[in-house]
Parts: C-alpha cells; structure tokens; sequence
C-alpha cells in the first residue's frame, strides 16, 4: 500500500520550514511521496493584507519542490470553487488513490485549531493527522482532539511566512528562509 503525505498551507510564500517539515516526517513515517497543497481560499486567513495571487503561489511551490523528487505540488484546491477545506480534499484524495495510506502532516501550532477546522472529526477518519515541531507553538495540547494526533520529533525552525513577508516589505533579505 502506498503511504502519502498531505501538507495544506496558503504558501505565501513557501519556506524553508515548510520542506524541512515535509522531508522529516517523510523520512520518519517512510511516505511514498508527499503532496503540497496550496488552499484556494483559507477558512482561517485573514485576507487582510490580501495573499498573493494563486498562479504565484502555484508557481513559488513548484519552483520550491523542483529538486525534491518525491515532494509533488497538487493543484486539487486551487481548481476547487469554495473554501479549501481539507476534509474535502481528503476526500478527492481518497477518490484519486483509494489504495493509498493518507497523512495529513501540521504543524504544531495547529494543534490547538483542530476543532475549528471543517469537520475535524471526518479529517481524523480520512487521514492520520501528523503534527511537527515549531519553536512558537504554544497550547498543543488543549484541542479535543489533541490525544488523536501523531506527534513526531522534528527539528523545529522558527520561520513564518508572515515573517518573510514583513522582511520583504522593510527591504531586508529573505536568502535561506525560502527554497
């Protein structure tokens, strides 16, 4: 049986964080391949200031996974109309390879938001939900569904793509913060 992993994000932009994560749980769990999934419209983001276009950021996460053979971007939620709910994802996944392991790979400062997602309890059926490490995380463990997730020890980098942004706006460079 294949093993895949899914890793959502706004990707705005993809960084280096986001790769390290991917690469040490796939090393741990042994997945076959992992899909990045950049979300067309995030239930979550504030769209204030607003993302970058999705063909952008479409194009950032394939030039970021270029030299990472088995790290593939998946365009599943950019051509879905709505909110990108990983639920539904999952479940177009789980169409698309019905003889495929599913893990759902967070980060740890998801942890605590699980509950507020779009059908929590559906995403924890469809998939494991995999959390890593990061530095800021704080309350991982106060979700209901906190027990139910697979905690892995990964290195934690403590780099934000809200960081980038800012730095990019105050002019002051990004070079070994994004792939």
């Amino acid at each position: 049986m294949q093993r895949l992993g899914i890793l959502g994000g706004t990707f705005d932009p993809i960084h280096i964080g986001h790769v390290l994560l991917a690469q040490a749980v796939q090393e741990e769990l042994v997945l076959d391949q992992v899909l990045f999934v950049p979300a067309a419209d995030p239930p979550h983001k504030e769209t204030e200031p607003p993302l970058a276009p999705a063909v952008e950021r479409w194009a950032m996460v394939e030039l970021a996974l270029a030299s990472f053979p088995s790290f593939k971007g998946s365009r599943i939620e950019l051509e879905r109309p709505g909110k990108s709910y990983m639920y539904d994802t999952l479940q177009q996944l789980r169409i698309l390879h019905p003889h495929t392991q599913l893990f759902l790979i967070i980060g740890a400062d998801n942890i605590a938001d699980l509950s507020s997602w779009y059908d929590p309890e559906g995403v924890l059926e469809l998939a494991t939900v995999v959390s890593g490490t990061r530095a800021e995380a704080a309350g991982t463990g106060s979700d209901r569904f906190a027990h139910r997730i697979h905690r892995l020890p990964t290195p934690a980098y403590d780099i934000s793509s809200t960081d980038i942004r800012q730095r990019l706006q105050l002019g002051l460079p990004i070079r070994y913060l994004v792939p």
